[in-house]
This record gives C-alpha cells, sequence and structure tokens, in this order.
C-alpha cells in the first residue's frame, strides 16, 4: 500500500514536470514564429491582369504587381480608379475612361475569366495569376 501511494505521488510529479516543459515550449515556438511578437508581417506579392475594353473594342492591358487582397485596391494602386470612387465603390471611371449609365447607358461590366463576377470590385479577393477584364458596356 504503501508502495502504491509514493508511485502515485512520483506519477503525479512526473506529469505536472511534464506539463511545465510543453507549456514552455508552446510558449516559446509561439513567440519566436508569431508575426504579432515580432511586429512584422509577411506581405505576399501577386500578380493579376486586368484589361479595360473600350466602347470600340480596343483593348488595354495592364499586369499588376501587388500585395492587396482585392480588386478595387490593387486599381487603386495602379492608378485605374480614383480614391474618390474607390471609397464609394461605385466605379465610373477607369483608366481615365467615364461610363456613366445616366448620361448614355453605359457602364463597366467586371468580369474574371470572361464570367460576371457576383460581388463589387471592392469586395472581390484576388490571386496570384488571375486576369480580370473591365468591358465599358454600352446600352
Amino acid at each position: 500500500m504503501k508502495n502504491k501511494r509514493i508511485l502515485t505521488k512520483i506519477l503525479a510529479l512526473v506529469l505536472v514536470v511534464l506539463m511545465t516543459v510543453f507549456s514552455f515550449a508552446a510558449c516559446g515556438k509561439a513567440d519566436t514564429n508569431s508575426d504579432i511578437n515580432s511586429g512584422t508581417q509577411e506581405t505576399k506579392t501577386i500578380n493579376i491582369t486586368v484589361t479595360v475594353i473600350a466602347k470600340d473594342k480596343t483593348e488595354k492591358t495592364f499586369t499588376i504587381e501587388t500585395d492587396k487582397k482585392n480588386l478595387g485596391d490593387a486599381l487603386l494602386e495602379e492608378g485605374l480608379v480614383t480614391e474618390e470612387e474607390h471609397k464609394s465603390g461605385f466605379y465610373t471611371n477607369i483608366d481615365g475612361v467615364r461610363a456613366d449609365y445616366t448620361l448614355d447607358k453605359s457602364w463597366w461590366c467586371f468580369t474574371k475569366g470572361g464570367e460576371t463576377v457576383m460581388v463589387g470590385a471592392n469586395d472581390l479577393k484576388i490571386a496570384d495569376g488571375e486576369k480580370f477584364e473591365i468591358t465599358n458596356t454600352p446600352a
């Protein structure tokens, strides 16, 4: 009976020591690998292609290298849209060309790989190698 007590105490002590060691190891690992703790964040540069298609069907292609996460931010960074329109999320000017439905029933259609996107440019997530088209669509 006495031996069981001693064995139980030894096992409990070993368990406490192991938990302490693993706890410190986990904390140390988080401190050395965490972007938050080190104050640095890894930024990933991606390349996307944006083709702007005018009413007359002429095309102008832009290869954009960016660390932005959505199309609207990448377009702003590239200077293809104005800051004012970027803030509103409603684009009537792309690369200095105006499409205004109230004036001539034209508008900018955003597509990805030829398929119409179902979210606004500011909410459209981008990934490396993707291709987008922005077409001035007349009525």
